[in-house]
């Protein structure tokens, strides 16, 4: 199958969002035998979700229930495509162009949104998430962390800030997990992996009526 030819094609097709629905739409395109597809842009904030970990107790949130690392690995997406790390403010449609959080412009052909389910208690009540760039409107406190924040790992690697104020033991701090998702208790096992002692952690558990 190497040797066959295939059909280029030159569109400039854009994903924005590095969900399994995006990453399986980017490899059904990579997987056709008979094309070959020379500008595909991945607008990924974060970057690629097996960039964040290297062993399993380091994993913040849920596994994938369609990609495991190693399949992601295998995958190359950053060798053939072209991954971009920003978020995206804007989509100029009469141009073609989607809008990164640092005024880039991207053009495009086609453009496929594909950010998933993403936790939006923060937006309920006027805040963002510490990663995010330019809030706009929203107000953005220093130690408050989304689940889907982008730089979730940065925020909570080891040595980092956040990481050694919970891990003081001179000075003890105190975490606070609010919410009911699987990830949530994700979470809790990564900090406990980090250093972070159980008796640190409060879980609040939202009730099926909290509209926030």
């Amino acid at each position: 199958m190497l040797s066959e030819p295939k059909i280029v094609k030159n569109s400039r097709i854009v994903v924005v969002g590095a969900s399994d629905t995006s990453i399986s739409f980017v490899e059904a395109l990579l997987s056709t035998s008979y094309l070959h597809f020379t500008s595909i842009v991945l607008v990924a904030p974060g970057g690629l979700p097996h960039h964040h970990y290297f062993d399993k107790t380091e994993n913040l949130r849920s596994y994938s229930t369609s990609y495991t690392n190693q399949e992601l690995k295998r995958l190359m997406l950053e060798s053939r495509v072209r991954v971009i790390n920003a978020r995206m403010t804007d989509i100029d449609r009469s141009d073609k162009n989607i809008i990164l959080h640092d005024d880039t412009v991207i053009p495009y052909d086609t453009l496929i949104l594909g950010m998933g389910i993403q936790d939006k208690t923060l937006n309920s009540l006027g805040y963002v998430s510490r990663g995010i760039a330019n809030p706009g409107e929203m107000m953005r406190a220093d130690q408050i962390l989304s689940i889907d924040d982008p730089h979730l790992y940065q925020h909570l690697r080891l040595n980092g800030s956040l990481i050694n104020m919970l891990t003081d033991k001179k000075r003890v701090k105190h975490c606070v997990i609010y919410g009911r998702s699987l990830s949530t208790y994700c979470c809790i096992q990564g900090l406990i992996n980090r250093g972070v002692r159980a008796e640190q952690i409060t879980l609040a558990i939202p009730s099926n009526t909290c509209h926030v």
